[in-house]
């Protein structure tokens, strides 16, 4: 029998449902887990406020957000490797020169965005983002220099899949050399522009030394591109069964959909004894 130590869970598209819900099978599963003290942490291109709302969801766990930038321990929130500001700079001018707008996630936990003109197709999806996460702090300004009053985090667009793929290209191109450019493609995709090392195979590995696990006794669940690193890195890594391709490529095993409650299916036959 595989001895797991920590059960490690991307958010959406894995554990989430496509209603970015947690089912009451998934938190029964996930409770069962805890109350037998195995170790649950999320690991989640998502930023600490809709990530603090999963955790309360689900009990005493930890998260690793924005791809490794914070952890969620508590009521505790740790800063880990923030994008270099003269690089967040030059990417926000980027990002505005082609006709997009600018996401800057702060030191303090505000999303600071400089909106297009009213109408334009880029402020359509970030607009729809607002109004969803009436919980997070999202702050409009009227020049590229306010989006760095804070120390920058991350500098990321949410747009359309069709215009966020447009633009991966170069924006991989311009800043590959110095900085981690993470697309997570979907209805609704993101491109995102992290310091190199906020990945989540970095947080994940750092996490599991802390506490003496080593990357054999860890499970991990994913489903997108950004994802991909920890399938290179874990020996047991499952791609849930509406993974992109190249998750698929690289998984130990393939679990249900996340519509499937494919995370605690599996789970129910990783840890037989506790079902």
């Amino acid at each position: 029998m595989l001895d797991f130590q920590l059960v490690a869970l991307d958010i959406d598209g894995t554990l989430a449902d496509a209603q970015r819900k947690l089912t009451d099978e998934t938190l029964r599963v996930l409770q069962t887990l805890l109350a037998a003290e195995v170790e649950i942490v999320l690991v989640t291109g998502l930023n600490p406020w809709p990530v603090r709302r999963y955790v309360a969801q689900i009990g005493v766990i930890s998260a690793i957000c924005l791809n490794g930038i914070f952890l969620l321990e508590g009521e505790a929130i740790h800063a880990g490797s923030f994008l270099d500001p003269a690089v967040a700079h030059e990417a926000a001018h980027f990002i505005v020169e082609r006709g997009y707008v600018p996401l800057v996630y702060g030191a303090d936990g505000v999303t600071r965005y400089l909106p297009a003109e009213e109408g334009a197709a880029a402020i359509h999806e970030v607009s729809k983002l607002i109004a969803e996460r009436d919980y997070q702090p999202f702050e409009a300004v009227d020049a590229i220099d306010a989006l760095f009053e804070v120390t920058p985090a991350q500098v990321s667009i949410c747009e359309t899949g069709e215009r966020a793929e447009r633009l991966q290209p170069d924006l991989a191109a311009a800043f590959d050399e110095r900085a981690y450019v993470v697309y997570q493609p979907g209805p609704r995709a993101w491109l995102e522009v992290n310091h190199p090392d906020a990945r989540k195979d970095v947080a994940l590995l750092h996490f599991a030394q802390r506490r003496d696990i080593p990357p054999e006794h860890i499970v991990y669940f994913g489903d997108s591109l950004n994802d991909l690193p920890v399938f290179r890195a874990l020996p047991r890594a499952v791609a849930m069964g509406n993974a992109r391709p190249e998750v698929k490529e690289l998984a130990w095993r393939v679990a249900p959909s996340n519509e499937e409650n494919g995370v605690a299916q599996l789970l129910v036959d990783l840890f037989p004894p506790l079902f």
